[in-house]
């Protein structure tokens, strides 16, 4: 069990565990026993216990003019993140709120046309999370030349959520793979474990995948560095599913 880890998880600060862990170990403590345990600047110290004390996980108290501190009960970590909880639950409804607002804002700044460059894996959660949003039940998700990448074990459990996430909302998938990947892909993608997705295979090889659904075109890279280009373009989109259904009719079951 990492300690040190569910700390920082938690949210103290690498000083505030220092610091903490120490009056755990020392319990009624001057500010002297403090800073020679945890290894922590004397400079710094009043400091870290404020934050401690604001957190609710040391208390002080003056003993013959001389401020003492101790560890509260480490039950008040639990009862700290559910004000945390609590906080963020507030800050969510508050954000509900305000998306209205937001949504015209930024609708109203739009080009007809858009084209985003995004990276990583984060980006891509977004772009797709955001697809699942705006495709509605029986609506068509085309893919054109399927691939894992470089980190095959993590698109794949990746792409299984989105997976999963479409067929929850009744949308079709339509995905054209390379057949070498074909054992690999009708393992994943069986028609029993999504009735939704139907798979063909091509002989194309390419670390880039598009997908095509509504006014959206995402062309993927798959490097040492995820790249995802977002085109919004209900023509670009219609030319995508053109060259989609030429090949489509050529594809291997």
């Amino acid at each position: 069990m990492d300690v040190n880890n569910i700390l920082k998880e938690v949210g103290l600060s690498e000083s505030e565990k220092k610091v903490y862990l120490a009056l755990l170990d020392l319990g009624d403590s001057s500010r002297g026993d403090i800073v020679n345990k945890s290894g922590i600047a004397g400079s710094k110290i009043y400091e870290i216990l404020e934050k401690l004390q604001e957190k609710g996980l040391v208390s002080v108290y003056i003993k013959d003019k001389i401020k003492h501190f101790k560890p509260t009960n480490p039950n008040q970590l639990l009862n700290y993140l559910e004000n945390k909880k609590q906080e963020i639950l507030d800050i969510e409804k508050q954000a509900k709120e305000i998306m209205p607002f937001l949504f015209e804002k930024y609708n109203s700044s739009k080009d007809e046309r858009e084209v985003e460059i995004i990276s990583g894996m984060k980006g891509l959660e977004v772009i797709f999370r955001e697809q699942i949003e705006i495709l509605n039940r029986d609506d068509i998700c085309y893919v054109i030349g399927g691939t894992w990448g470089i980190n095959e074990e993590l698109l794949q459990s990746f792409f299984g959520k989105i997976h999963l996430m479409r067929e929850k909302k009744k949308i079709k998938t339509k995905m054209l793979f390379n057949y070498l990947q074909k054992e690999t892909t009708n393992l994943l993608y069986s028609n029993s474990k999504y009735p939704g997705t139907t798979t063909k295979f091509i002989q194309h090889t390419s670390p880039v995948a598009i997908n095509i659904y509504k006014d959206r075109t995402v062309i993927i890279i798959f490097g040492k560095q995820i790249t995802s280009i977002h085109i919004k373009s209900r023509d670009v989109a219609d030319s995508f599913i053109e060259y989609f259904n030429l090949l489509w009719k050529t594809a291997s079951s």
